[in-house]
């Protein structure tokens, strides 16, 4: 069935029209089922999340959202763009809808003069709008090298995050952690997209490093296939007893779950990594993994890519 796109019109749906906006995402992105089921129970909207729906009459054809979002880029603050939610319909597909809607959100983002980022598994889509791959440093090392000791800390695991919990990531990540290029300021309704984003997701774990009942660092871990990712590890950059004994218990969870391999998505300069070289561990390249997506930049209408391309984006930033 062919399309008339200008029979189409692109508006955001508010209220219980974004009904059957998040069951048509439910059904393209079956991963994330959990995370629309919730918005649908509770009524909610993820953060500054704007979707830009392609309707024909009241059919849902197709989505793109917006996210506004502050990073750390070279010691400032910079105003970027994050793209989600990119999906149509199976019906639908193959018929111009993703790259009319594309178009249509890169000029807003070109009016804003904004850079873009987003995770895909479809960079040639992007390619022909400007967006650029980011090689991101992902590493991995045999969980069985890090056996570190850890007997002077306490740990807690979750796999739901609490107020307490909000509490401690939130002071640790923006007064203790430092700003590496691509760490994104988080602001209090950012924490509850963070905990909307993690709380359903069986896979997910967030460790926690305690001294004298306070949180001094967290991981945030990923069960995956064959390995666990190591998305986050958050403590001061002098503590690195903190960030030693957080591996060292991410290796034993690890191993505990029969996954012989850590990959460790961490900027390149981030205080693991002395850690690890202090122990002789070497780290290498991770083995290629099933659903890693490609991170891509877009930067503002006519400025070069400069600092951007070497912009490390964490996985736990993922829209």
């Amino acid at each position: 069935m062919e399309i008339d796109l200008s029979r189409c019109e692109i508006r955001t749906p508010t209220g219980d029209d974004l009904l059957p906006l998040y069951e048509m995402l439910m059904d393209a992105f079956p991963v994330d089922r959990a995370v629309f089921s919730q918005m649908i129970e509770k009524g909610k909207r993820f953060y500054t999340w704007t979707p830009y729906t392609l309707y024909l009459d009241d059919q849902v054809l197709g989505n793109i959202s917006l996210i506004p979002v502050r990073i750390w880029l070279a010691d400032e603050k910079v105003e970027t763009v994050g793209v989600a939610s990119v999906a149509t319909p199976t019906a639908y597909r193959r018929k111009g809808i993703a790259k009319h809607l594309i178009r249509h959100c890169m000029n807003i983002v070109d009016r804003q003069n904004r850079s873009c980022v987003l995770f895909t598994d479809l960079p040639g889509l992007y390619e022909q709008f400007g967006f650029q791959a980011i090689a991101q440093a992902y590493l991995a090392v045999p969980a069985g090298q890090m056996n570190f000791a850890a007997a002077r800390f306490e740990f807690r695991m979750v796999e739901t995050l609490d107020e307490w919990c909000l509490d401690q990531m939130s002071r640790l990540y923006a007064e203790q952690y430092p700003n590496y290029n691509g760490k994104v300021v988080r602001d209090p309704d950012y924490w509850q997209l963070y905990q909307m984003l993690v709380d359903p997701y069986p896979k997910v774990r967030v460790l926690f490093c305690i001294e004298g009942g306070q949180a001094v660092g967290y991981a945030r871990l990923e069960l995956e296939t064959d390995r666990l990712l190591v998305s986050e590890v958050c403590c001061a950059e002098s503590a690195l007893g903190v960030a030693e004994a957080l591996l060292g218990v991410a290796a034993k969870f690890s191993r505990q779950a029969g996954l012989e391999l850590v990959t460790l998505a961490l900027p390149p300069d981030h205080f693991a990594w002395p850690v690890l070289r202090h122990h002789n561990i070497e780290v290498l390249p991770e083995p290629a993994a099933p659903g890693r997506e490609t991170f891509m930049v877009r930067p503002a209408a006519g400025e070069p890519l400069g600092p951007l391309g070497r912009l490390h984006w964490s996985p736990a930033d993922k829209f």
